[in-house]
């Protein structure tokens, strides 16, 4: 019988403890503990790091191309951003199809095609203006090169000839088509051949080509290896044809400006050549979120130092820059870091 008492009182206490909300030794940590640092940021940050994300570069051995693919290497390394992958892609052009259809989220691309497919004309006439398209950040200037074979000596000795003009889709092609109708040419003037930089390099070099264009960084390596080996030379481009290839138009926004090709860029190059040049841009979709390309933003002007080594055509970048492209068209998230930094 005491041991039936003695049995009731100890469930008594059990029970009168639960109610009270007390317990026996836990092996959780009590509501008064803090959370975990990590676990919060994570739960609270708009930012998934297992989400995918496409990069669209350009052709093979050209600097659209080498810029995708250091982009990846990049945000990569953060290990916050996501995942990313570089698309392989003709250019420019195809680049912002990418962009639209969703094949890809960000993109290198030149000022001239930004501007027409903000715009929604040239390439993109039957498309229409593309609100989605913005820009991250500037990268480099790309500098209008017009490689020929030695017979060439003008604008003029171009009619007739066989010259490269990009891959199908390309900024290249893009650029080809204004260029020479500034010249006052259209393709049936001469035969194109369609051939991004490293075939187009190759063919020059087997003889099968007498021109070829570049719109990139000085030097530009593929071509120096032409030089050096006698297969091409660099030729001036006429006033007339700069000063168009400069004027906005109809465009929103200018797709050129002057500038000249400094002496002994190149073998046998002993004189400064008058060209244009153009901006060249990390782009990406509108619709991605601010949050996102706020930090990734961040992350790549606090690690600029780092990015400059990563190739030779942004080794000179700074934020300075980013005042090149002021009234673009420029992602939220990329604007307010900007503004925070007095840069805009």
């Amino acid at each position: 019988m005491k041991k039936f008492l003695s049995l009731l009182l100890a469930m008594a206490m059990t029970l009168s403890l639960a109610a009270c909300g007390g317990s026996p030794a836990q092996d959780t940590p009590s509501s008064e503990e803090p959370a975990d640092d990590t676990q919060q940021t994570e739960e609270t940050s708009g930012i998934d790091a297992s989400t995918l994300y496409a990069i669209g570069g350009g052709a093979t051995g050209g600097t659209f191309n080498a810029m995708g693919n250091l982009f990846v290497q990049f945000f990569n390394d953060a290990e916050r951003f996501g995942q990313f992958s570089s698309t392989a892609t003709t250019g420019g052009v195809q680049n912002v199809i990418f962009m639209e259809n969703g094949t890809t989220d960000f993109g290198i691309i030149g000022q001239s095609v930004f501007v027409q497919a903000v715009d929604g004309t040239d390439s993109f006439a039957e498309t229409g203006p593309d609100d989605n398209l913005v820009i991250i950040a500037p990268l480099y200037s790309a500098i209008f090169q017009q490689f020929v074979s030695k017979d060439i000596k003008s604008e003029a000795d171009l009619r007739g000839k066989k010259l490269i003009v990009g891959g199908p889709g390309s900024g290249d092609l893009a650029i080809a088509e204004a260029l020479y109708a500034a010249m006052g040419m259209t393709f049936e003037d001469f035969e194109p051949l369609y051939l991004g930089s490293t075939e187009g390099a190759e063919t020059m070099k087997d003889g099968h080509a007498d021109g070829a264009i570049a719109l990139t960084q000085l030097p530009f390596s593929t071509f120096v290896e032409l030089t050096n080996a006698d297969k091409a030379y660099l030729i001036p481009l006429e006033q007339d044809t700069i000063d168009a290839m400069c004027e906005p138009g109809d465009h929103s926004y200018p797709s050129y400006y002057p500038a000249v090709i400094p002496a002994d860029t190149y073998k046998n190059q002993t004189e400064e050549l008058p060209t244009f040049a153009t901006g060249t841009y990390l782009c990406c979709r509108a619709d991605l979120s601010e949050e996102l390309i706020y930090e990734m933003t961040k992350y790549m002007w606090e690690n600029i130092e780092r990015l400059n080594t990563l190739h030779a055509a942004v080794a000179d970048l700074t934020i300075d820059a980013v005042k090149d492209i002021e009234g673009m068209p420029i992602h939220p998230g990329a604007l307010k870091y900007y503004q925070e930094q007095g840069v805009l």
